[in-house]
């Protein structure tokens, strides 16, 4: 399979975990994703589209070469920096503020919406990793076996 598949596929799973993670949040613990009330509706959706693409890229090029845990970590960083860094300027664009830049990520840095979606990244990254470099052994293990060893 495509690295760029796979990296696609992780994508989209990272997404849809954030949204379920959201969701229990929400759920159980009774906390916004976004808890200020004049922020746009598409905030949070925007911070998890800035998220999803640090996830594309970092499973496209762990995939090819390095370590999955690390590849993982850095993905996770990724995610936060980009998170907060999208959240704060879309929430001054809103405000109008641009004091809500610095304001913002220290308001949300250790929101359960923004960890959550660190530990969402880090956990679909080294699987999506894990996943393609199993599956690109066993394919090239099966091309290599003499006939009678196929099955």
């Amino acid at each position: 399979m495509s690295r760029w598949l796979v990296a696609t596929m992780t994508s989209v799973l990272f997404i849809a975990l954030v949204i379920a993670v959201t969701g229990f949040e929400a759920l159980l613990a009774d906390v916004e994703a976004i808890p200020q009330p004049d922020a746009s509706p598409y905030l949070g959706p925007a911070m998890v589209v800035g998220a999803s693409v640090v996830v594309f890229l970092a499973t496209a090029a762990g995939i090819r070469e390095g370590n999955p845990g690390v590849t993982g970590l850095v993905a996770a960083a990724g995610t936060y920096l980009v998170m907060l860094g999208v959240g704060s300027v879309g929430y001054a664009i809103v405000r109008g503020d641009g004091t809500e830049l610095l304001v913002f990520p220290a308001g949300s840095a250790l929101s359960p919406f923004v960890v959550g979606s660190v530990v969402v990244a880090l956990l679909c990254v080294v699987g999506g990793i894990a996943a393609a470099r199993h599956q690109a052994r066993g394919t090239s293990t099966a091309s290599t076996a003499p006939d009678h060893d196929r099955a």
